[in-house]
């Protein structure tokens, strides 16, 4: 497993920005990415929950009792006390995934979104990035928030999450020219249809063509009750086959897990001896 990850980490680091408009299950799948790749390999993983009007991460992974990691550090920084030590300090540690890293958003005091200017938001990311080996950013849509900004300017990869409503995509497209307009760099965006079924109006083919961005992947439906009942009950969806080896494929080709390849072709094989 140490020669693994260390083919991973020989891989240049990635932030990887999860960005959408609102209800189409983008913080849902930041979760389960970041679970997945913890799970699967001994890399550092980090969670920021930079959606700040929405923020949720702490719902998914269990924090609503304890205090917002980035409420704690605009409240506390100080010019004598460094943003590493305070984010080092102030991470929350997963439940039964110790490499699994989380700093929640302005959960209490949204207000303090005043104090959060572009050099704060960027020295924030860039030390996160310095503390684990791949950081995963969960933002919204909203552009002129300047820590959505900073985080798809920072970006290694920007996976764009939509599903197949035809006011999610119309949404989509009008934010994605925006980001043109204001000469975002649009090659490391990439897209995600969360929900998919084949037998929507929306086809993956149609939905790539109509936002201009190459497919990454498809999420595949989990029921209505199952997918309410999970994160409600804060229960991974990755219990689910399909939506597993759908997330798997997804860090895959992100060129992420080589690790989680060659873990799942050894297990494969001694499965088969075992048989």
């Amino acid at each position: 497993m140490v020669d693994e990850n260390k083919a991973v980490n020989e891989q240049a680091k990635k932030i990887i920005a999860l960005w959408s408009v609102c209800s189409v299950g983008k913080s849902t799948l930041a979760c389960n990415l970041a679970r997945k790749l913890a799970k699967e390999t001994n890399l550092k993983i980090g969670l920021l929950d930079f959606s700040l009007i929405t923020p949720c991460l702490h719902l998914f992974l269990d924090l609503e009792d304890k205090e917002s990691s980035i409420e704690y550090i605009l409240k506390s920084w100080q010019d004598n006390y460094s943003y590493h030590d305070l984010l080092k300090e102030n991470a929350h540690i997963t439940k039964n995934l110790p490499n699994l890293l989380c700093w929640t958003g302005l959960i209490k005091n949204p207000q303090l979104i005043d104090k959060l200017g572009d050099i704060q938001t960027r020295t924030i990311i860039y030390e996160l990035f310095d503390l684990v080996d791949i950081l995963f950013i969960d933002v919204q849509s909203d552009t002129l928030l300047i820590s959505t900004d900073a985080a798809l300017k920072t970006a290694t990869d920007v996976l764009v999450v939509v599903d197949q409503n035809r006011n999610t995509i119309e949404n989509t497209a009008k934010w994605l020219n925006n980001l043109h307009a204001r000469n975002m760099d649009m090659n490391k965006f990439q897209l995600i249809i969360n929900q998919y079924s084949n037998k929507a109006v929306y086809t993956k083919n149609k939905i790539e063509g109509n936002l201009s961005l190459p497919l990454l992947g498809t999420v595949p439906g989990v029921s209505k009750v199952n997918y309410d009942n999970s994160t409600v009950s804060l229960v991974p969806l990755l219990k689910y086959g399909n939506f597993d080896k759908a997330i798997e494929n997804i860090l895959l080709r992100l060129h992420l897990t080589k690790a989680v390849k060659k873990r799942r072709i050894l297990r494969d094989s001694n499965w088969r001896i075992f048989k």
